[in-house]
């Protein structure tokens, strides 16, 4: 697991941390972007940590038991709220793609994750089985090819009747994939979520 201390422990979101979760090409393809985003998230305070949740596998997106990716989630989660430092109820989590996938579905089944930010991704929990109401932030493409929003909606649909406050946030774009831009405006728009929806939005006073 990669972590990104808080460059800043004065900065308005000291005392909350968030775990970036990779997409289906792994850690390895996603950190270059994690990284440059990560750095103004710990400018601000955050502690960030990103686990690695695929195995050794050759093709972990497709042989790996997905019971393993859960347990690694659930696992950063304790490592990362016992922390020094990080206050209760200032946990969240950012996902692309199977990474949103997984962090909405871990976060409404178990973990101290209050809120969540699914970028281009959904949700497979059955109703019956969503136990907590994280808030949840769900953005994707309007012509996303991967995931088409349609999946997105139903996932949100599902999540709200099972009382789970969810917002909805559709981009002009016809890819799965995001540019340095549209990722800064992502980030940004996650750092607004979770300053209303994290109790750390209290930690600098």
């Amino acid at each position: 697991m990669l972590v990104m201390e808080p460059t800043d422990r004065g900065g308005p979101m000291a005392g909350a941390a968030v775990i970036l979760l990779h997409g289906s090409g792994g850690l390895r393809s996603d950190f270059p972007t994690f990284q440059s985003q990560a750095a103004r998230l710990a400018a601000l305070g955050y502690l960030v940590t990103m686990p690695n949740y695929f195995s050794n596998a050759r093709n972990p997106a497709v042989q790996d038991d997905t019971a393993w990716w859960s347990q690694a989630v659930i696992d950063a989660a304790d490592w990362t709220t016992a922390q020094y430092g990080i206050r209760p109820g200032c946990l969240g989590a950012m996902g692309y793609s199977r990474g949103g996938y997984l962090a909405a579905e871990v976060a409404v089944q178990e973990t101290e994750i209050q809120a969540v930010v699914g970028i281009a991704s959904a949700g497979n929990v059955p109703a019956n089985q969503i136990r907590r109401q994280p808030s949840i932030l769900l953005i994707s493409a309007e012509r996303d090819p991967v995931i088409p929003p349609s999946r997105t909606r139903r996932w949100a649909q599902r999540l709200r009747a099972a009382y789970v406050p969810v917002e909805a946030l559709l981009l002009d774009s016809d890819s799965h994939r995001f540019d340095q831009g549209q990722w800064t405006f992502i980030f940004d728009t996650a750092d607004s979520f979770f300053r209303r929806t994290l109790a750390g939005r209290h930690a600098a006073g």
